[in-house]
């Protein structure tokens, strides 16, 4: 580990990494900091896509495109949901957090776990009988299992993400990352082991794994941040309506990457869904590296975007290359290794190849759409930037309603695609709007 640490250390001085802060090209320590960070980030994240990547391959093998097309309409339901389960505060959390001292911070800890908790109860028991009636020939109480327990597999590690990423102990981040993505892996191991292959079977393991890696994670948590005091409920009325508009920010970008998972089965066929999820989760694969980084830039981001949006847009500036250079890079890699995917998966995953590149754009029109999020959040315009995120899940709701029924995958990635470009046009021109009238007054100086 010390000579990975050096490794990384020495990784970050060389220029063609990253631009220079100061105009004499040297890097600050400042600079220095947030690179280890995104360096640690794509060390876990980089684990995890390896990890994670034989999961999905194992598990895609075992349950087959029907039951895996069930299986991501439920966990694509979870990850819709998990947003107001966890009511935005690891957004929340990172705004508040980085710009104090631990001792500061600690106030803001118990109560959003506590938030979380009670809100991914709540969305369970509302959700569950609902998708039980939506999936018509899935268990009801199979259907409660996976929603239970991937509501608290997603709330859970993202609020200790968000308390992580507030105080910059990014290394935490990545443990996380790669101890989820172990849990899973060896699940799915077992189940092979075992000779599981049904998809009641698998819901046992999978809720298992669940308990078992979220009591490790809070076990773990004492190491990366302090205790605070519990849920005051005179705070709960202002974190609520400070939530929700991460919520539903958060809520819409899931969209755009779940919401034809949970139509697909109901609206064509669970295998169209299977072949379906399969392609999205390579694209979600791909995305890792550009993650980390913006996840890595979050905070500062925050900072500058707090002192003006200006002085925001300067810094997410000097992102942007990166992330149209990588998504750009990424997309084309995606569609010319689309053609193995039968080679890794089997024959009865050949229509994925397809799929998959209709989706490859995704990824370079996702890393601006996150970027402009983040810029937005950081400057303090959640509001107008969520409702824009609204309108264009609604546009997404709409065009897969219709489309799906006709084309099948095909409307669902059109859908998708049509709607991520609208929402970067949309973010685009209200950047733009507020740079030239910042308060809806006089233009702005900037």
């Amino acid at each position: 580990m010390p000579a990975l640490g050096r490794a990384l250390s020495a990784s970050i001085q060389y220029p063609w990494l990253w631009q220079a802060s100061s105009r004499s090209g040297s890097v600050d320590r400042a600079e220095q900091q947030r690179l280890r960070q995104a360096a640690w980030l794509m060390v876990g994240n980089g684990l995890r896509l390896g990890l994670s990547g034989a999961y999905f391959i194992l598990l895609a093998r075992l349950l087959g495109p029907e039951a895996f097309g069930v299986f991501s309409a439920i966990l694509a339901c979870s990850n819709l949901a998990a947003p107001f389960g966890y009511w935005g505060q690891s957004e929340l959390l990172i705004q508040r957090l980085s710009n104090r001292r631990s001792a500061a911070a600690a106030p803001e800890i118990s109560p959003s776990l506590w938030l979380a908790g009670l809100g991914c109860g709540g969305m369970a028991l509302l959700l569950a009988p609902l998708l039980s009636l939506w999936l018509a020939e899935t268990s009801p109480l199979l259907v409660g299992i996976l929603l239970a327990s991937d509501l608290l597999f997603i709330a859970i590690p993202e609020v200790y993400r968000g308390i992580l990423i507030g105080q910059e102990q990014v290394a935490g981040v990545a443990l996380i990352d790669t101890g989820m993505a172990l849990g899973r892996l060896g699940a799915v191991l077992l189940a092979v082991a075992l000779g599981w292959g049904s998809l009641t079977q698998w819901a046992i393991l999978y809720g298992l794994m669940v308990l078992a890696v979220l009591l490790l994670m809070a076990r773990g948590m004492g190491r990366w941040s302090k205790p605070s005091p519990p849920l005051a409920w005179r705070d709960l009325g202002e974190r609520l309506v400070a939530g929700w508009d991460f919520a539903v920010g958060l809520a819409a970008a899931k969209t755009f990457t779940d919401l034809d998972k949970l139509l697909l089965p109901r609206l064509a066929s669970a295998a169209a869904g299977g072949l379906y999820s399969a392609a999205y989760r390579v694209i979600n694969f791909s995305q890792t590296p550009m993650i980390a980084l913006l996840t890595s830039h979050f905070a500062e981001l925050c900072r500058q975007g707090q002192k003006s949006l200006p002085q925001g847009c300067r810094y997410a500036w000097h992102l942007s290359p990166w992330v149209a250079g990588y998504g750009s890079l990424a997309a084309l890699g995606v569609a010319l290794g689309s053609y193995g995917i039968p080679w890794v998966l089997g024959s009865a995953y050949q229509e994925t190849a397809l799929i998959l590149r209709w989706l490859s754009p995704v990824i370079l029109l996702e890393g601006i759409h996150l970027l402009l999020s983040h810029l937005l959040t950081g400057s303090g315009l959640q509001k107008p930037r969520s409702r824009l995120q609204l309108l264009a899940l609604g546009l997404n709701g709409l065009l897969n309603a219709v489309w799906i029924p006709r084309w099948g995958w095909r409307g669902a990635a059109s859908a998708t695609l049509l709607s991520e470009v609208a929402l970067v046009l949309a973010l685009l021109l209200l950047i733009r709007q507020q740079l030239r009238f910042p308060e809806g007054g006089q233009p702005s100086s900037n």
